[in-house]
């Protein structure tokens, strides 16, 4: 099963995100914590990641560098 990572401050969007990719049999993991992305990521190691740009504390752009 093909993991991807959501890293959506938008809780509804998130969450929208996260069922339809189990309806197609993929395991989503939702980011909670917007100062540990990188920490969640190494940790989960993905195939794939989400990312939104306007997040709180750092945007999308930093955290993709």
């Amino acid at each position: 099963m093909l993991k991807i990572m959501i890293v959506e401050d938008d809780q509804t969007i998130a969450s929208v995100l996260a069922r339809e990719l189990e309806k197609w049999n993929y395991e989503p993991v939702v980011t909670e914590n917007f100062t540990q992305v990188m920490e969640t990521f190494h940790q989960e190691m993905p195939q794939l990641v989400l990312m939104d740009i306007q997040l709180p504390a750092f945007n999308g752009y930093y955290w993709c560098q």
